[in-house]
């Protein structure tokens, strides 16, 4: 696929995955509700889950077939989107996508191995643009995150980058499987994988049980945010990965990194600081760079 052909589904995807730069927001305010640590990860992604169900009944001839590529989807795509909000729960929300958005060079070392891609200069400055960025909005929300050690939830924030990253290349080996029949493998491996990490906190205060009322009540808010905005772009995003490369595609998903990196401070009531906005300036860049890189910079590739 040529870069112009790529222009359209690359905007999609930019402005698609924009709107999971807020995706922190309800999180917390559903675990503010009294559904605590990792059931509220299980929440948001059994609920959306449970919408699924009529697609996987209407779908069933096509959806238990390439059972085994299913399952590594899920477990890889699935288990980035549990992990990733499992950090937001234990780390602040920069930490968090800071190190999620590894996944632009997780993914294109994957693809170099895995689907003999070759690499473009461009791809190579566009990804160390991104991260000048990404380190920029770290630095400027406080010097001190950066010398503080690596928590249980910058952990699981790395975790899902490396992840993600794996799972936009085997997505993208498996274009002949219609998105929709890969969708809810993602949320049934996000939903195990939470559930195992639920298990290792057996005995401590985040396993505590919610009541049924506090699930109900959160309802209206898993289903208006995580059901009707979240999946939908879900589907989008994983047919976009099948048209993309995975680095690219990883590169362009860094517009969550600058609403979140503009929201958590918003919405936090503090101040947004110059380096903020530069940063949010400079991962701009980093995704012109990569989608027209080939137009700008020599065609030579590594």
């Amino acid at each position: 696929m040529n870069n112009n052909s790529q222009l359209t589904p690359s905007i999609i995807l930019f402005v698609t995955v924009a709107l999971w730069g807020i995706f922190w927001l309800p999180l917390r305010q559903i675990e503010a509700a009294g559904i605590s640590g990792v059931w509220a990860v299980i929440a948001i992604n059994i609920v959306p889950l449970t919408f699924l169900l009529p697609v996987i009944f209407y779908r069933r001839k096509t959806f238990f077939t390439d059972i085994k590529t299913k399952a590594i989807v899920g477990i890889a795509m699935g288990g980035g989107m549990a992990f990733y909000a499992i950090a937001f729960l234990y780390t602040s929300v920069l930490r968090t996508t800071l190190l999620f958005y590894m996944s632009p060079i997780w993914a294109t070392l994957l693809a170099m191995l895995l689907l003999k891609e070759k690499v473009t200069p461009g791809r190579w400055i566009a990804i160390a643009t991104g991260f000048v960025g990404l380190l920029l909005i770290l630095w400027g929300k406080s010097a001190a995150d950066i010398s503080t050690g690596l928590n249980r939830g910058d952990l699981f924030a790395l975790l899902s980058g490396l992840l993600w990253g794996y799972g936009t290349v085997v997505v993208k080996k498996t274009n002949d499987i219609p998105a929709i029949d890969l969708v809810p493998s993602q949320y049934i491996g996000a939903t195990v994988i939470a559930v195992l990490v639920l298990l290792t906190t057996i005995g401590g205060a985040d396993f505590r049980i919610p009541a049924l009322q506090q699930g109900i009540d959160s309802l209206p808010l898993i289903i208006g945010f995580y059901v009707l905005l979240v999946l939908p772009t879900i589907i989008i995003c994983t047919r976009i990965v099948q048209i993309l490369s995975p680095g690219r595609a990883c590169l362009l998903m860094m517009s969550e990194v600058l609403v979140a990196g503009i929201s958590a401070p918003l919405l936090a009531g503090e101040s947004i600081s110059a380096i903020e906005w530069l940063a949010g300036f400079i991962i701009i860049s980093a995704t012109v760079i990569e989608v027209y890189g080939s137009d700008l910079l020599p065609s030579r590739k590594i």
